[in-house]
């Protein structure tokens, strides 16, 4: 089965190279991209137990930042793997912790990035 991943990253470039990456990696990945929270909720909602990897940039437009994301995810109990992405600024490691999640600087270098982020795939197991 394919790895199910949900990005949510308000800058376009970012969002087509990490696209063509993954696709290049694994023609078969489930990729879900949004610009911001207010958009990728519902979804996250919906398929949330199904989701291997979210991506979160930590600074996003709308009403909710990739923090707050992270923490909706985890109050709605979703297993799938946490990865927090920022330029500015990194959340502490008791932050993170709490989180169960990991954060990786911009800029990317992105071929280290792909061949990491295609490990963080749910025990198939544990999939409905």
């Amino acid at each position: 089965m394919s790895i199910h991943v949900v990005h949510i990253e308000d800058d376009s470039m970012l969002r087509d190279i990490l696209q063509i990456s993954f696709q290049v990696a694994d023609p078969e990945i489930r990729l879900k991209q949004y610009t911001n929270g207010d958009d990728a909720i519902p979804y996250i909602e919906q398929n949330g137990q199904t989701i291997d990897l979210f991506i979160l940039d930590i600074r996003l437009p709308g009403s909710l930042n990739g923090l707050q994301i992270a923490q909706k995810i985890r109050a709605m109990n979703c297993p799938g793997h946490l990865v927090l992405t920022s330029a500015y600024s990194s959340p502490s490691r008791e932050w993170l912790s709490s989180l169960s999640g990991e954060y990786f600087p911009k800029p990317w270098h992105i071929l280290d990035l792909t061949r990491k982020l295609l490990q963080y795939r749910l025990d198939s197991a544990a999939q409905v």
